[in-house]
């Protein structure tokens, strides 16, 4: 059985990689790698089937991961997903997306699926912009595609907008919402539901032919706060959870990076071209979709 490493399994990108390969009864020996494998969500994830085997490691020592690899299975690791947690106070992300890159060449991988961000659609090969964890995103595809010329190493880029997961009951959820309504001025936002982000890496990794050494540009809806708020209200009966603009707005300055990211939401914006994803995948959801299905909300 072809076996496929993914990183970051108990999240919420990760994880949705490993539901859709389940879901798809995909012919995959999934190798969830985990920081803790005694940890209650790790031990869930496990028990969703025997294909599944929790690897501990650490993005930190990608080789540790490896060699822990071998000793739980004899078969080499055909691919790999990757994802990093963006983190603006420090280059952590990009050191750990290069180095997996290089371990994972390094380890005869054959095919590796890369979790980015969309940086305006089609200029996202040539445009880092000012944002520092897309600079990072940027860096790791150029050092992907540079490092696997002449290997046997092919790979696909994904590239998703806002994550619908922003938008939670909780004060991070506000701010994310108050942010959004400030900044944007009534231009509309790209965002993407994280289980569709799943759909598309299990496809790659289903059917490599079809988007090996390509970049998708993923989203799902576009819309300005206002059309946001009123599909909001229609389905749960309430308001938008928002909050104080004052505090908002020190943090947006205080905190660059937040900043940064929503001046750039309103300067350029993502890119992603929807009604083509929607032909690739008919499920693709909408704010609607996501809202009833995936949210944290009650709807009615």
């Amino acid at each position: 059985m072809t076996t496929v490493l993914i990183t970051g399994a108990t999240g919420k990108q990760g994880g949705s990689v490993v539901k859709t390969l389940l879901e798809k009864s995909a012919p995959f020996k999934i190798l969830a790698v985990t920081r803790n494998v005694n940890s209650t969500s790790a031990k869930k994830l496990a028990q969703k089937s025997p294909n599944i085997t929790l690897i501990q490691g650490n993005l930190d020592d990608p080789a540790a991961i490896f060699e822990n690899v071998k000793r739980q299975i004899s078969t080499p690791v055909w691919g790999v997903f990757s994802v990093q947690t963006a983190n603006p106070r420090n280059d952590d992300e990009r050191r750990q997306g290069i180095a997996l890159i290089d371990e994972s060449i390094k380890q005869g991988v054959k095919y590796f699926v890369y979790s980015s961000v969309d940086r305006g659609g089609e200029r996202s090969d040539q445009n880092p912009t000012r944002v520092p964890h897309f600079i990072f995103k940027h860096e790791i595809e150029k050092h992907l595609k540079k490092k696997t010329k002449g290997t046997e190493m092919e790979w696909t880029i994904l590239r998703p907008v806002a994550f619908f997961e922003n938008l939670t009951p909780d004060y991070f959820g506000k701010v994310f919402a108050t942010a959004w309504q400030m900044s944007l001025k009534g231009k509309p936002l790209q965002l993407i539901a994280t289980s569709d982000i799943g759909f598309f890496a299990a496809a790659a990794f289903m059917n490599p032919e079809a988007s090996k050494n390509h970049a998708f540009s993923l989203a799902g809806d576009e819309l300005t706060f206002d059309q946001m708020s009123e599909i909001f209200k229609k389905l749960t009966g309430k308001n938008v959870p928002t909050t104080y603009r004052i505090p908002v707005w020190l943090m947006m300055a205080g905190v660059k990076e937040l900043g940064t990211m929503f001046q750039w939401f309103h300067d350029e914006g993502y890119g992603a071209d929807i009604p083509a994803l929607k032909r690739l995948n008919p499920a693709l959801k909408a704010f609607e979709d996501w809202l009833k299905e995936d949210s944290q909300f009650e709807t009615r």
